[in-house]
């Protein structure tokens, strides 16, 4: 069994939180070991649980944590950005980030990677996908040797079909990226974009087809 800390008590650590609880309840229905033991949440602000009836406590801050043996971490933000600087900063400090992935995904594995510090709630990965390090896939599609950077999320219903995306992307909610299409490093797809071309990079579109925006 595994200790575990969750960076972050937002909404994505506690996604976080129900994807170790899911694969707990799991391994106990098939007679195995609980694989994890979650110590509790790393957040700057010490009541954002306050009233949620959550029943982790916050330990400490992020900010001035140390890790101190073997436990892992989930690292629970959704913005590319954030995820770059907490986990550099957690790592140069020797922490060690697990990636989870929720047992209702479907995930293929065949020749398939995915890297450290992800966290998946896909409706499925297809064949020959590439993750990169701390992707969040949070209830989207992707599809057979889609490529994602690392630090990127793509969220709720958005469907990736054969693209390669960079590092540091945000895709948001229902967006769609049609195959064989590049999105660069720092770009950002707004909610039901439909992108039917590349994207440069550091750049956000919208509309359908996605078109660049300055707002």
């Amino acid at each position: 069994m595994k200790d575990i800390i969750i960076v972050c008590a937002g909404g994505y650590g506690k996604e976080a939180l129900q994807i170790i609880k899911s694969i707990n309840s799991r391994a106990c229905q098939s007679g195995k070991e609980e694989p994890y033991h979650v110590i509790g949440f790393l957040n700057d602000e010490p009541d954002a649980l306050k009233g949620s009836g959550i029943d982790v406590p916050i330990i400490g801050d992020i900010q001035n944590w140390k890790p101190y043996g073997d436990e892992v971490y989930a690292l629970g933000f959704s913005n590319p950005q954030v995820k770059e600087r907490i986990a550099e900063m957690l790592k140069g400090r020797g922490a060690k980030f697990e990636s989870l992935i929720a047992p209702w995904s479907i995930v293929s594995r065949e020749n398939m990677k995915i890297g450290e510090g992800c966290i998946i709630t896909a409706y499925s990965i297809a064949p020959e996908a590439k993750i990169g390090n701390f992707v969040n896939i949070m209830g989207s599609m992707i599809g057979p040797k889609v490529e994602i950077g690392d630090y990127s999320t793509t969220t709720g219903f958005a469907n990736v079909a054969s693209a390669r995306i960079g590092k540091r992307v945000y895709v948001g909610s229902h967006a769609v990226i049609i195959g064989n299409k590049k999105v660069g490093d720092d770009a950002y797809v707004c909610v039901g974009s439909v992108v039917v071309s590349n994207v440069k990079a550091g750049t956000k579109v919208f509309g359908v087809p996605a078109k660049r925006v300055d707002w």
